[in-house]
């Protein structure tokens, strides 16, 4: 089942922005509760993927707002962001610093709030994203490097890449998710496609 909606809506949203750089939404929106190499505070790796979470209306109204007291905070909002002319390197330098903080004390946050069993989910899911995301990297690895200066194939190559780890994880995902769970991401998924979902380009 998720290796359909892997296929039709992953791709595009595989990769994307933090829930900080993104406007704020109803309900928990984009709260990353996932890891990934080198993104220690990933978005879903796939569309509707917290529903398999099973959050409660009583944690959802938690972490809102712990959302709210730290990302979404008048605070965050008004520190100093990159393309601002009067900003100075030490003031985006400082507010990064912050940023960073801030981010740390949320997801510490939503570690209180999800029960052991949400937690163990999560890292399953991480653990098997990873897995994926190695796999697919050595096979594409050769593949890339015999296709260094064609910039045409290397894009190709890349999608290709992309597709290759949604279709996997998909695969992971049934073997790890229950079918009421599976049905859950898919009906979220269906939700955030009517809604448009995450109009961003997926990284290379």
């Amino acid at each position: 089942m998720l290796c359909r909606i892997a296929a039709t809506l992953a791709a595009v949203c595989l990769f994307a922005a933090p829930v900080h750089a993104q406007k704020k939404k109803a309900g928990i929106g984009n709260i990353s509760f996932w890891s990934a190499p080198k993104n220690p505070h990933a978005p879903a790796f796939v569309p509707g993927l917290q529903a398999a979470l099973e959050l409660t209306p009583e944690q959802v109204q938690k972490l809102v707002a712990v959302r709210d007291e730290t990302l979404d905070s008048e605070e965050v909002r008004a520190l100093k962001k990159k393309g601002d002319p009067n900003a100075t390197p030490e003031e985006l330098a400082a507010a990064a610093e912050k940023r960073k903080e801030v981010a740390e004390k949320f997801h510490k946050e939503i570690g209180s709030i999800l029960t052991h069993d949400q937690k163990a989910l999560i890292q399953s899911i991480n653990d098997a994203y990873a897995k994926v995301v190695a796999d697919v990297a050595e096979e594409y690895q050769p593949k890339l490097q015999a296709a260094k200066g064609n910039a045409d194939e290397t894009t190709t190559l890349r999608k290709e890449q992309r597709e290759a780890v949604a279709a996997g994880f998909g695969k992971k995902l049934d073997g790890i998710l229950s079918e009421k769970q599976l049905a859950l991401v898919k009906q979220a998924a269906e939700e955030e496609a009517k809604r448009g979902g995450n109009k961003v380009k997926p990284k290379k």
